[in-house]
């Protein structure tokens, strides 16, 4: 009973919150800019391949595919940044207001308290990706008629990106003060594409032919280590390889120059590997139980 209290009381202060309003506020405006920008181009585009004799629905479905995954992307990462800035101070700011001094010798057990915040922020910020995730595309389904094979298969990567970013906030809650919580995961958090940034612009040097790069273990090495401290980059690559179609997917282990658009170190499509999807399920687990044990022996 006191987890579900817990959980509610966490819903309720978060919607009250203007952050999660504003944020809110501004993804709607955002999405309508999004769907005006996208009927420009889509307009434009097709009155091009009119006059060039191209098939006008290929056109546009070609668009959608190039349109899907930065479109994506952005949706990563508003809702990466949106469950850094509500999550940072579940505990540590309520430990800070001094709320737990008088909730705690409550029947309440400390496991509830932190569990119950961290089912509270699952759902909020779950939902919130969810329906940003499907507005977008729906967008690019209704303006290109492009729909991804295997959307919903992206859409867990993202989700699993926001509770690994989650259970990584949980468990710095638990350590630190909020301030200092806030800037080392928002540090990581953009860090972190960092490595396989590098990666895949020499990967396109070496495309080009006009310069051979030696794949280098230390480099790889480093992405792996990255990976495993946060893994929102390796998921967020996981999802944009579900975004693409399967005829696109199989281009993806050719060396052909033609297909150097989809190694670009934004779309850089890859499917999580087994390993790192264990780690990855491990990790979404593991923290917030470790938040729920640092909690159990902290000095309120």
């Amino acid at each position: 009973m006191g987890l579900w209290h817990i959980t509610r009381f966490t819903l309720q202060e978060a919607l009250r919150r203007r952050l999660f309003l504003a944020v809110s506020a501004l993804s709607m405006l955002l999405l309508i800019m999004y769907a005006f920008i996208v009927h420009f181009v889509a307009v434009q585009s097709t009155k091009g391949a009119i006059q060039g004799g191209d098939s006008t629905q290929l056109f546009l479905l070609v668009g959608g595919v190039l349109i899907s995954v930065p479109s994506i992307w952005m949706v990563y990462l508003i809702s990466g940044i949106l469950t850094i800035f509500l999550a940072v101070g579940m505990v540590s700011g309520e430990i800070e207001a001094g709320t737990f001094s008088i909730i705690v010798p409550k029947p309440l057990r400390r496991y509830e308290i932190v569990l119950g915040k961290w089912a509270g922020h699952v759902l909020l910020l779950g939902g919130y990706t969810a329906l940003l995730f499907l507005a977008f595309l729906g967008v690019i389904y209704w303006l290109t008629g492009y729909w991804p094979d295997s959307a919903f298969s992206a859409l867990g990567m993202l989700e699993l990106a926001i509770l690994a970013l989650l259970g990584l906030a949980t468990l710095g809650s638990t350590l630190v003060s909020t301030v200092v919580n806030g800037a080392i995961i928002l540090i990581l958090f953009v860090s972190a594409p960092l490595a396989s940034f590098i990666s895949t612009v020499l990967a396109i040097m070496s495309s080009t032919q006009t310069v051979t790069f030696a794949p280098s273990p230390s480099l790889q090495n480093t992405i792996t280590v990255i990976n495993l401290i946060i893994p929102t980059d390796a998921l967020w690559h996981g999802a944009a390889y579900y975004l693409l179609p399967t005829q696109a997917l199989n281009l993806l282990p050719s060396q052909d120059v033609s297909t150097t658009f989809f190694n670009l170190p934004l779309i850089n499509p890859e499917q999580l590997t087994t390993p790192l999807f264990i780690w990855v399920t491990l990790y979404i687990i593991v923290l917030p139980a470790l938040a729920i044990w640092r909690f159990q022996k902290r000095d309120l």
